[in-house]
């Protein structure tokens, strides 16, 4: 079913090394899960978000606007390591993926890690804006990283170097929903964390209403679910978007913030 191209169809490129494993480890062994009553689910998640409808641009310009009051209002409050706002983004994967979990809506008790996060996503919404890149470098299998999501078995497939590394049960969009056939680079932007104020309620594991998230195209993106829509993975149950078990999105979006989202391509196919 799946798609190949000839190496010799591409511009030569070099990818970078990753690997997988020692990925998997420094994240699973970082791990540390804040509960919260309000565990229950993300705007991606419920019905008001329809994204073949719904503008990305529309939401990206809100996102922007909640970020840059949040950097402001933390300069102004000189709250614990608000240099970390003017210090240059670095893109240490293992360090910036929500190590600690911790989210709060209240802007007085952010801590850096958060701090970091929201600089990461304010750059990631900026770059959108100024740095759409349309040169293919690599397809599928001759990416550094290649999600293949089959819809009739409900699974993510993972190749890292061209080598199946992982699956991963999903749920795509169901019947009034399907999500669309693609093939093609993601075009972010990825947020590791994020509470959408248009779609307020909710925080997974206090990393807010908008976890883990890889935009595919437009507003479809790959995202971690929340608890009472993990039974369901492995079934089509969303409304377009590809569901996934929010410990294996944390993966997934270190991977690709490491390799970068030229180096990535998504393929859905039947």
């Amino acid at each position: 079913m799946s798609l190949f191209f000839a190496c010799n169809d591409l511009p030569s490129f070099k990818l970078k090394k990753l690997n997988y494993k020692s990925i998997v480890d420094a994240i699973r062994g970082k791990r540390k899960t804040v509960k919260s009553a309000s565990d229950t689910t993300n705007f991606m998640d419920e019905a008001e978000f329809d994204p073949n409808k719904d503008s990305l641009s529309t939401l990206l310009q809100e996102i922007e606007a909640d970020l840059k009051e949040d950097s402001l209002q933390i300069k102004k409050l000189g709250i614990n390591d608000s240099g970390v706002l003017s210090a240059p983004l670095v893109n240490d994967t293992m360090n910036s993926v929500a190590t600690s979990d911790s989210f709060t809506s209240d802007i007085r008790n952010i801590q850096p890690d958060e701090i970091k996060a929201l600089k990461y996503n304010l750059a990631q919404v900026k770059q959108q804006d100024t740095n759409v890149v349309n040169k293919i470098t690599c397809r599928q299998q001759q990416c550094t990283v290649w999600a293949n999501i089959v819809k009739s078995k409900q699974k993510l497939y993972l190749y890292v170097h061209g080598e199946l590394s992982d699956s991963f049960k999903v749920s795509t969009g169901d019947k009034n929903h399907e999500t669309p056939l693609l093939d093609m680079r993601p075009s972010g932007p990825i947020f590791q964390k994020y509470t959408s104020k248009k779609y307020p309620g909710g925080n997974y594991n206090g990393l807010g209403n908008m976890p883990y998230v890889v935009f595919v195209k437009g507003g479809y993106g790959i995202h971690g679910t929340t608890q009472g829509n993990i039974p369901k993975l492995g079934k089509k149950a969303s409304h377009g978007c590809i569901r996934i078990h929010p410990e294996n999105a944390k993966i997934f979006i270190a991977l690709v913030k490491e390799a970068g989202l030229q180096n990535t391509w998504i393929t859905i196919q039947n």
